[in-house]
């Protein structure tokens, strides 16, 4: 079996079915690349290297001290993960646990969110058919580790409000990659759906200097605000249990939406 490498965790909102529809969507002529919004990285990891800088950014500050560690203290992490079982016992212990260092706050945040049903990190994860949810290989996720690690090397990882940071880091050969809190949904421990700022988002990026692209979910709402840039309407499987027969039902419509021409370069696409 091969194992995915361009990912750590799975995480709520994360790009996995989308990567091959963006990723060709992204210039090549860019000296910055930013995620204001990095969640899981699915994006970043995608490529070995999108710029010369690369900044990856989060408001929620487990992910950022997840990959701050994976970054600086992998050997640390992986020696603290080792002999972790998927073990319901365990899991709890885990969610109730108070950590003292960086190292253990990463150390019980990779094990909740990898052992947990959906990645969301609060109910113990099963499966009746294949080998997952609590009982994934360790041996993978410490394998994973490695390959992030060498891939975060150049990368700067920061933990700002999003206007903050791309007006800190905008530029004419800026490339902003903005993935925020769809107007549905669960949200994040760090903003609501509904506490989301999408109008400032909007009113930050209309004036930058570099380029984005943005991905949002499908709504009047997001294409009002929208109207004046370009965008494509694309859709993915949606939730977890997207393998049964009846796909009909389990579409989710997003946009793609940027202040640069995308759609000739998503009409020549190669998948």
């Amino acid at each position: 079996m091969t194992i995915d490498t361009k990912h750590l965790l799975n995480w709520v909102g994360g790009k996995r079915l989308l990567r091959k529809t963006i990723a060709p969507l992204i210039p090549t002529n860019i000296k910055s690349y930013v995620e204001p919004f990095g969640g899981g990285g699915w994006i970043l990891f995608y490529k070995p290297r999108w710029a010369d800088l690369e900044i990856y950014n989060d408001l929620d500050g487990r992910l950022v001290n997840l990959f701050r560690i994976v970054k600086y203290h992998p050997e640390a992490l992986k020696e603290e993960l080792t002999y972790l079982l998927g073990s319901r016992e365990m899991f709890m212990q885990f969610l109730k646990a108070k950590p003292y260092t960086d190292i253990q706050r990463a150390v019980q945040f990779l094990f909740l969110i990898t052992r947990s049903f959906g990645g969301r990190g609060g109910t113990f994860g099963t499966v009746k058919k294949s080998c997952g949810g609590a009982s994934k290989s360790q041996t993978n996720i410490l394998f994973k580790i490695d390959a992030i690690h060498k891939r975060l090397d150049k990368v700067l990882v920061e933990n700002r409000d999003f206007e903050k940071l791309i007006k800190q880091y905008d530029h004419e050969d800026a490339f902003f990659y903005c993935d925020p809190p769809y107007t549905c949904g669960c949200g994040y421990e760090v903003t609501t759906t509904e506490g989301f700022a999408h109008e400032k988002l909007r009113d930050t990026l209309k004036n930058i200097q570099g380029r984005f692209l943005l991905s949002y979910d499908d709504c009047p709402k997001i294409r009002e605000l929208y109207k004046d840039f370009e965008m494509i309407a694309v859709e993915r499987l949606n939730g977890i249990n997207n393998k049964q027969a009846n796909r009909e039902n389990k579409m989710f419509k997003e946009l793609l939406i940027a202040n640069y021409p995308i759609k000739e370069l998503f009409n020549g696409r190669t998948n």
